[in-house]
């Protein structure tokens, strides 16, 4: 054969091969992608199949699927009409819904279909709901405060970065949400949830809602529908009242320690320091009520710098009171214990004015006293409620109005005994 009519000939075939492709294949696939990319057990699948169409007269005229064991059969049927030899993008999107964990095979079958994707987009992973990773252990009050809420959490999965905790009651309300101070979920954490100011805690179980949002509040993830009740079922909750030196120098020797409630004191011991453990705490199961701690000194030890105070449920619940040097005597320092639960709700009433004698009102930054029957106060304190004194001193009159620093919860301690109030500062 002549070297011009050969080259002719195959000229023709290069040229005329596209057009004999076309009319064999309608729908050619270029791509295969899982929506979302990496799916959960909770995740609605979608399976988005991408590529072109031979002609413009080229369509997917069925589509159907079937999941058999963690296979998933995609049917597609293409057809061709009268068109334009042009090809055309097409994108098929076949919604498959929710998938059990595991690994998947994507198949696609059907007629027309011509499939030369790499076998790693026929392939994808489900994974467990990353909630399904996380037990709430409890939500109750925080053992020192109404202000706040403790909420206990085990994580046997992914970290979920920047956590942050809301509670709402049944008709969708915020009771209290968490400042984010976490980077992820631990295998074991705490978390605690500032009560939201004018919520209304309900006393007794409820119905509430625990979500858990990540990235700052950025993104939701998790829902739990739970019966609460706030106040453990305990009779009584375990503390740990404590002392630390702080000081450069060491600290050696006894202390007497003894936690008291109204009616006198209800667990003693003794603190031991040497100068290996320049601390020493104990356990005390203390029923919901009004504590103080007094810590005395058996004899002087040079150099360091003590400090008392009482360690809750939570890692991070304790009050403290500001360091002292060893040689001070004797100190105290006030604290209650589930004062959200004193009366089963978030507010704990003060002693009646017939139990104590005593009448006391809040003004706008202080504190106002004042004896009924005209006998002197006598010895009055009082302490913040993470156990900072605000104010120490002995009173011989029968009345007194005493400044406080800050809006907020007060201890005062007057007669024997310990009421808490509420002072609103302008």
């Amino acid at each position: 054969m002549h070297p011009f009519l050969r080259s002719s000939i195959l000229g023709a075939i290069l040229v005329l091969s596209p057009i004999a492709a076309t009319a064999q294949t309608y729908f050619h696939v270029g791509n295969i992608a899982v929506d979302p990319t990496a799916p959960t057990t909770s995740d609605a699948i979608t399976i988005a199949i991408s590529g072109d169409l031979s002609s413009t007269g080229s369509m997917i005229t069925g589509v159907s699927h079937q999941v058999v064991g963690n296979v998933v059969n995609i049917t597609l049927t293409a057809a061709s009409g009268p068109g334009l030899d042009v090809l055309v993008p097409h994108i098929e999107e076949v919604p498959i819904g929710n998938l059990a964990a595991g690994v998947y095979t994507i198949v696609l079958n059907g007629s027309h279909i011509l499939d030369p994707t790499p076998t790693e987009q026929h392939q994808f992973t489900v994974t467990g709901d990353p909630c399904d990773g996380l037990t709430i252990s409890s939500v109750q009050w925080s053992t020192f405060t109404d202000t706040s809420l403790s909420l206990h959490v085990y994580n046997a999965g992914i970290g979920f970065s920047y956590p942050g905790f809301v509670l709402l009651n049944a008709e969708g309300d915020t009771l209290a949400k968490e400042v984010v101070d976490l980077f992820a979920i631990g295998a074991e954490s705490w978390h605690t949830l500032q009560v939201r100011p004018g919520a209304v805690i309900p006393a007794g179980t409820f119905n509430g809602t625990l979500q858990l949002w990540t990235g700052f509040f950025s993104e939701f993830v998790c829902s739990w529908q739970l019966p609460i009740d706030l106040c453990p079922a305990e009779e009584c909750i375990t503390v740990h009242p404590y002392i630390s030196n702080f000081g450069d120098g060491l600290v050696t020797g006894d202390f007497v320690w003894t936690v008291n409630a109204d009616t006198g004191p209800v667990a003693n011991g003794t603190f031991v320091l040497i100068n290996e453990q320049q601390s020493a705490s104990a356990e005390v199961c203390l029923p919901p009520g009004s504590y103080s701690l007094t810590v005395t000194t058996v004899q002087a030890s040079p150099g360091g710098q003590l400090m008392i105070g009482v360690n809750g449920t939570a890692w991070t619940e304790m009050v403290e009171q500001e360091p002292f040097p060893p040689t001070s005597p004797t100190h105290s320092l006030q604290f209650d214990v589930l004062p959200g639960c004193f009366d089963g709700t978030n507010t704990i009433e003060p002693p009646s004015e017939a139990q104590v004698q005593l009448i006391i009102r809040t003004g706008a930054g202080s504190v106002e006293l004042r004896d009924r029957d005209g006998n002197d106060l006598g010895v009055v304190s009082i302490h913040d409620l993470v156990g900072r004194a605000v104010f120490q001193s002995r009173l011989v009159k029968d009345h007194a109005t005493i400044p406080v620093p800050n809006t907020g919860v007060y201890l005062v301690a007057v007669h024997g005994r310990v009421s808490r109030v509420v002072v609103a500062v302008p």
